[in-house]
């Protein structure tokens, strides 16, 4: 019951979702890179989390494997992005579609390399075997019920959550209104590392705004946009310069791509302030000196439940001592463990 509000519960099921993607990856599926991808990132936000319930030396090492392989799967995953949106021009400008599909086959050759890239490294780094193993741990069934309500992890997950808020505040705002690749993609990256902090948090209860979340996910998804059509017109650019590439069909998709992310731009500006609101509430909800009323129901039921646990097991000590000694009077003492509110203290 209380296991499934704990870093070390959001990480198994985290691993249990890359292990089942793993079958597709090993078909080349583009919607498995995809999937696996977003696991794999979900696994490196939350390890650090776990080290109360996992040696740091095993975290380590797992995150290691976990990064290289992200690598290789943010290289697929961009192929397939670039695929996709050259055929969305190809249908869109039928007067380039020849030109585009001669630069989307050589898309496709590239990205069956970095396919056989990615099965040779998921052989090599033995990621479903490490999964399976780390899953299995009996160690990360210890001490979780207690953990639960003291562990530090909620301390550290507060420091993140605020960390990467005001991270995402400030790539925003250093973005500006006029559009800068470099700082768009940057503002981009700072979101989808804070939105993914406030997942931890909602998972667990720490921080529990389906709305914060659709905020930042919005915000992603168009910034993706954006930086998907840049990464298109930089290859395209590159690939018109060639002597016998016909450039004409190219400029137009070029010219068109320019539109569609300043209107993006637009939708991105439109939502800033949203953005900007959203980090700050992020922030003054995981102020260490305010605990919600979510986190305060789940440590009450967790005490109330280790009290009555105490009360059983010393009333079951006290049954076998009076049967060891007939007659004879016996106290208990019970330890009942209490919450106490700091933030309302102070």
């Amino acid at each position: 019951m209380f296991e499934s509000a704990t870093p070390i519960a959001f990480f198994q099921h985290q691993a249990a979702l890359l292990r089942s993607h793993l079958p597709g990856l090993l078909d080349g599926r583009p919607d498995s890179i995809h999937d696996a991808r977003i696991a794999t990132r979900h696994l490196r936000e939350v390890l650090p989390l776990t080290h109360e319930w996992q040696r740091r030396r095993d975290a380590g090492d797992f995150a290691a494997r976990i990064s290289e392989l992200g690598r290789s799967l943010g290289k697929a995953r961009d192929a397939d992005v670039r695929i996709e949106l050259l055929r969305y021009f190809e249908a869109r400008l039928p007067h380039a579609a020849s030109s585009l599909a001669l630069v989307r086959q050589r898309q496709e050759r590239d990205r069956l390399m970095l396919a056989r890239k990615l099965i040779k490294q998921l052989e090599r780094l033995e990621v479903g075997e490490e999964l399976a193993r780390l899953s299995a741990r009996a160690a990360w069934q210890r001490r979780r019920f207690w953990v639960a309500m003291t562990g530090a992890w909620r301390h550290q997950l507060r420091q993140l959550v605020a960390e990467r808020a005001q991270a995402a505040s400030a790539a925003l705002v250093y973005a500006t209104g006029v559009y800068f690749p470099n700082r768009s993609h940057a503002a981009r990256i700072a979101i989808k590392k804070f939105r993914y902090a406030v997942e931890i948090g909602d998972q667990t209860g720490l921080l529990a705004d389906q709305t914060l979340l659709r905020t930042l996910k919005k915000a992603q998804d168009l910034l993706g946009e954006l930086h998907d059509r840049q990464t298109l017109i930089d290859e395209l650019t590159s690939v018109a310069a060639r002597p016998e590439v016909d450039a004409a069909p190219i400029a137009l998709v070029v010219r068109v791509a320019e539109v569609e992310i300043g209107d993006l731009q637009a939708r991105v500006l439109a939502r800033r302030a949203e953005v900007l609101d959203a980090c700050q509430r992020a922030l003054r909800r995981v102020d260490r000196r305010v605990m919600t009323k979510g986190a305060y129901a789940v440590a009450g039921v967790v005490a109330l439940a280790a009290g009555i646990e105490a009360t059983r097991r010393h009333q079951a000590q006290g049954r076998r001592a009076a049967d060891a000694e007939p007659g004879r009077a016996v106290s208990v003492r019970v330890p009942v463990p209490m919450l106490l509110p700091d933030a309302q203290a102070r």
